[in-house]
């Protein structure tokens, strides 16, 4: 977005700050969109080179992103529902253990 050369010569240097500011944002969306589009390079990259290289010692295997890169904030009908199912995850792992155990002592027993 730029200024025509007829308006530019027309105008006071104030009158150009509307300009200047709209060019800002407008690079600063393109660094955003470079950014994420380097997160997702990272994670392929990750994913199929370092899984092929059989001299690297790692303790777990690279994966590729199971969920897009959010960009857009959660809304609050999200985050409760997002920790529903954190807790729900949470309290079905507790609960398996504890059976596990239970198991495990009635068996010593």
């Amino acid at each position: 977005m730029g200024v025509p050369y007829d308006l530019f010569w027309h105008l006071n240097p104030r009158k150009l700050l509307p300009f200047a500011e709209t060019y800002r944002r407008k690079r600063q969306q393109q660094s955003d969109d470079m950014w994420l589009m380097g997160q997702y390079v990272a994670s392929a990259l990750d994913a199929t080179v370092c899984n092929a290289m059989p001299f690297i010692k790692r303790k777990q295997k690279g994966k590729y992103l199971e969920k897009p890169i959010r960009v857009v904030p959660m809304t609050e009908e999200e985050k409760k529902i997002e920790e529903e199912k954190e807790l729900d995850k949470f309290l079905s792992f507790f609960n398996e253990m504890n059976i596990d155990e239970n198991n495990n002592c009635s068996k010593g027993e």
